[in-house]
């Protein structure tokens, strides 16, 4: 499986020009391009797609994976000969002989000189090198779900933020729209006010809650630049940026399944879970590495060296030497002992971490579950409040201009009204968010874009 993501050159390139290339980049995933305005027009795919390949939190986990194989390039270093050059220089006060009678020998001359190669191959280590290298494996393993468990939570936050922004929209245009219907309305007060057909009070209630509308209008400007700047955040888009996202709150269809069968998925596709278990592998193959400490150390080394002024050869040539030697610890203050407790207790600490999260995922799935039904239920109720306040403002507002009905019905119903359709709109966003959630904690977030990017290609 794979994931297309757009991605810029490997090479380090300047901001000014990165930013240029993000803004083509941009305006390409988007299904309409620029939209109203010059304003780039993305679609959620489109800003997961951004997030993924972009967002820093990710960069930062791409690199502790790139550290971790340096890890085991470094721990196989270990288990293969070791090859290098040594070079030796000694001057010493005097030359070192001994004369026997008419006789003198010298054993080290005043220059003494030494150079060679040498080579060292591990033969016994206890099967310590082996299980350094097993567990160095495992770690590395272990990054990649933790690196798809950051994945999953960015697709989470971008979903959520994405539906935000839209919700804050939506919030906006109610606000905007309520302050049309009440300057429409206070036109009409006013004539009638002015014609002595209604009290003066009418036309001040009016104006003051149109006061409070404009109030709750500005609010919701403020509320909608947040939004949008929070999700450009994540996306790692200049927060001046003007973005117009293109997919509208509405209510797709629940995922299919139980509650038992969303709690088997989040325990078998949980990325957590995963890199839990590779750590658990991992801790067992560094226990076996802190054991092999207390058995001895066999190695081979091979020397092929030059060496003049020293008694072997006082004149100069080459010479080799081969030998094999062992070490064997017989005490070393329990430092063997305390490497293994450590590495059992580490062991065992993932062992809990691994049960702990399995009961915290039941959970998560059960309250997100129940979560999703009642999102799913709230719909329903605010969708059927919606057309009844709906209904309730037209005849409100019928009435008050037929003479049978009053401002004070006029603006309840309007207040209604707008708090009907805020209700339906957060009743939506809250169906949204709580699937992306449901998707999260079942470890499935990232498996439709998956499979939408494997159909293309």
């Amino acid at each position: 499986m794979k994931i297309l993501l757009w991605k810029l050159s490997g090479q380090r390139i300047g901001p000014v020009i990165a930013f240029g290339l993000l803004l083509l980049s941009v305006s390409g995933y988007g299904s309409e391009g620029q939209g109203p305005k010059g304003c780039i027009s993305l679609a959620l795919d489109d800003c997961l797609r951004l997030a993924l390949d972009r967002n820093y939190d990710i960069l930062l986990a791409t690199e502790a994976l790139i550290q971790a194989e340096m890890d085991i390039t470094q721990a196989r270093s270990f288990l293969l000969p070791f090859l290098g050059a040594e070079g030796s220089y000694t001057r010493l006060d005097d030359a070192l002989g001994e004369n026997f009678g008419a006789q003198s020998f010298t054993f080290m001359k005043e220059d003494i000189y030494a150079g060679g190669i040498v080579l060292r191959q591990p033969l016994f280590s206890g099967g310590k090198l082996v299980a350094s290298h097993k567990a160095a494996q495992y770690a590395r393993d272990a990054k990649v779900p933790a690196k798809r468990n950051i994945e999953e939570e960015i697709v989470f936050q971008v979903t959520r933020a994405y539906w935000t922004a839209q919700v804050a929209e939506a919030f906006q245009k109610v606000a905007a729209e309520a302050v049309e219907l009440l300057e429409a309305h206070e036109h009409d007060v006013a004539i009638l006010v002015r014609e002595g057909a209604n009290p003066q009070i009418d036309l001040l209630r009016t104006r003051t809650e149109l006061a409070n509308a404009r109030k709750h209008l500005n609010a919701s400007d403020n509320a909608l630049d947040l939004a949008l700047s929070a999700l450009k955040n994540l996306l790692v888009i200049n927060l001046e940026e003007p973005l117009c996202l293109t997919d509208q709150l509405g209510q797709p269809p629940r995922p299919t399944g139980d509650l038992a069968s969303f709690e088997r998925l989040g325990i078998n596709n949980r990325p957590e879970i995963a890199a839990l278990r590779f750590q658990q592998e991992a801790g067992k193959h560094a226990m076996r590495a802190s054991r092999a400490e207390y058995l001895p150390t066999i190695g081979l080394e091979g020397r092929y060296e030059y060496l003049q002024g020293d008694i072997r050869d006082l004149s100069g040539g080459d010479h080799w030497t081969i030998g094999v030697g062992a070490q064997m610890p017989l005490w070393n203050w329990d430092r063997t002992g305390a490497k293994v407790r450590k590495a059992k207790s580490q062991l065992e600490q993932v062992n809990i971490q691994l049960e702990k999260l399995e009961n915290r995922i039941r959970l998560e799935v059960r309250q997100t579950f129940l979560n999703l039904g009642t999102a799913e239920k709230n719909i329903e109720a605010a969708t059927s409040a919606l057309h009844t306040a709906r209904e309730a403002y037209r005849l409100a507002n019928a009435g008050y201009h037929a003479g049978v009905g009053t401002n004070t019905e006029v603006l309840d119903a309007r207040t209604a009204l707008t708090r009907a359709e805020a209700n339906h709109l957060q009743a939506l966003f809250e169906y949204n968010v709580a699937i992306a959630a449901l998707e999260r904690v079942s470890g499935t977030a990232l498996a439709d874009m998956e499979s939408s990017a494997d159909d293309k290609s």
